[in-house]
This record gives C-alpha cells, structure tokens and sequence, in this order.
C-alpha cells in the first residue's frame, strides 16, 4: 500500500506543486484538498493527466483523508499580505480539524513563515514535536552546495553545506560545512585552493539576497527531494524548521535526521563564536515574535 501525501495550499501553489510530482512520479497516492470548494474542479485536468504515471496516483479529497494522511503538506494557504498574528488564528481552526479527523501523520509546512506556524501547530494540537516541522533554510543549503561545488569544481556529493535559522534570513555556518572530509576553512589554507575567505562573504551575501526572492520553485524541489530520500529508505540530515524544546520552546532550521518518523535530533549544534552570537539573536527575536502573538490570540478571550 503506497503511502499518502495530502496537499493544501491556494490553487496556483499546489497545481505548480502537483505537477512536478506528476514528473517525479514518485511512489505515492496524492491527494489534494481544495483551498475553498470552488478550486475543486480546477485540479481535473491534474488529475486526468495523473493516469500518464506508471507509480503515482491522484485525486480531490476531503476531511476524511486526513486521517489517512502520511505527510500532510501545507502550502501558503493565506494572501501574501496577511499578518503573520492572522495566519496563527487561522492555523488554530485548520489544527482542530485535522485532528478530530484523526490526523496522525507527519504536518509539513512549506511556505512562508514556517518557523512560527510549526511552533504553534504543534502547541495548537498536542501533536509529537517530531511529527511537525518545515522546510526551513533546506532549499537554501541545496542552493548553496551546487553553487559550492560549481566554484570548487567538485562533485555535489562531494558538499556538505549547512545553513541553520530562518528562511528569510539565513545564517550561513561555514564552520560547519565541508568539502569532502575537510572543514571549508582548512580547504581554503591550501594555497592550491582559488577560493578565499572574501569568496565566502560574497557568496554569504548572494544566498542572502536569494532568501529575499521567491523561494516557492526552491522549496518545492527540496520537498521532492526529501519525500523521494525517505521513499527508497536513505533519510537525509537536511536544516529543516524543528521545534527546540528549551525554555522557552522556539522552532527554527538546524540539522536533523527527517525519516518516515518525522524528525529526530542527533546532536547539538556547534558553531563559532560569530555564527553563535548570530544564531542566538535570532532566536531572542523567534521569541520575541512569538510571545507577541501568543498574546494576540488571547486578546478577548475569557
């Protein structure tokens, strides 16, 4: 029995998304559930031409399915201009649905915003923190290994590039990124090497302008990419959006394993001095930001 993806999101997000599942026509039974009731019959021609896949299938589904759901996969589902405090009260609603449909899949946000929605979703629900996360600064650091392996002139294999934080605002840990079994900054003392520690800066900042462009295309690919990882059993350790059960509780991108549990913390993270400094006031902020919301939804409340 072939496991199930739902997807939910606004109709031009999840059609471009369908299609390029249409291409990878990965082993998966996808349903997609409309936005609004109205955007149903648009996913027709989608689902016809899902008859042209030898391994996946599509089709239109209801609340019913998510109790069936493996991964559910939540697109941008509100306007680009909708506060982020507007996005968690919906979110509220969305969460209750799900889980008196009996939910118990793996909730993967891929969108805007996916370090605030995965830490609400999960205290909304009371669902596993491993069942909950997001794409984070993923589609980022498979952005940055090509262009790491198109400067070095090596393999992408050869690339381990971590990026940790935020999607719109990437901390690039190069003290934590490797070429082959060499740290970047040992690679970059070999005098033979044509690549310097101003080259890491421009690229850092390049990967921050593109944090600041359309991620959707990104971000889709990277989903693929990670479904297809735990399809063939080979899970990755990819910087997804994952809760951190400190005090107080923030979701943010670091390392972790994402299997066909959810995601699993292997380690702490261990960075520079700098890039430490960096990570923990963005973290103040991700606290900042949710402790502000947390007060919005409460606001008239008895």
């Amino acid at each position: 029995m072939k496991p199930t993806l739902i997807i939910q999101g606004n109709f031009d997000q999840a059609s471009r998304f369908i299609r390029q599942l249409l291409v990878a026509d990965l082993p998966l039974e996808c349903v997609v559930i409309p936005n609004v009731t109205d955007d149903a019959p648009r996913y027709q021609a989608l689902v016809v031409a899902s008859a042209l896949c030898p391994q996946m299938t599509l089709r239109v589904g209801t609340a019913v399915d998510y109790g069936k759901a493996t991964w559910l996969v939540l697109l941008d589902r509100a306007e680009a201009e909708t506060v982020p405090a507007a996005e968690v009260a919906e979110l509220r609603l969305f969460m209750n649905r799900i889980v008196e449909n009996g939910f118990k899949g793996q909730l993967v946000f891929c969108g805007e915003h996916d370090e605030l929605l995965t830490y609400f979703a999960w205290k909304f629900s009371g669902l596993n923190q491993s069942q909950i996360w997001g794409l984070g600064t993923f589609p980022l650091a498979r952005l940055l290994t090509y262009r790491l392996a198109e400067r070095l002139g090596v393999g992408v294999a050869a690339i381990q590039a971590a990026v940790v934080g935020t999607a719109d605002k990437p901390i690039v840990a190069w003290s934590r990124t490797y070429v082959g079994p060499a740290p970047i900054l040992m690679y970059l003392a070999n005098e033979d090497a044509k690549f310097n520690a101003d080259d890491l800066g421009k690229m850092g900042h390049w990967l921050q302008r593109e944090a600041g462009a359309d991620q959707r295309m990104l971000r889709s690919m990277a989903l693929i990419r990670l479904l297809e990882a735990d399809l063939t059993n080979q899970p990755l350790i990819a910087s997804v959006t994952n809760i951190h059960d400190e005090t107080p509780v923030y979701a943010a991108a670091t390392p972790v394993l994402v299997n066909g549990s959810g995601v699993k913390h292997l380690t702490n993270l261990v960075l520079s001095e700098d890039e430490q400094h960096e990570f923990a006031e963005q973290i103040a902020t991700l606290r900042e930001n949710i402790a502000t919301i947390a007060g919005q939804q409460t606001e008239g409340r008895a």
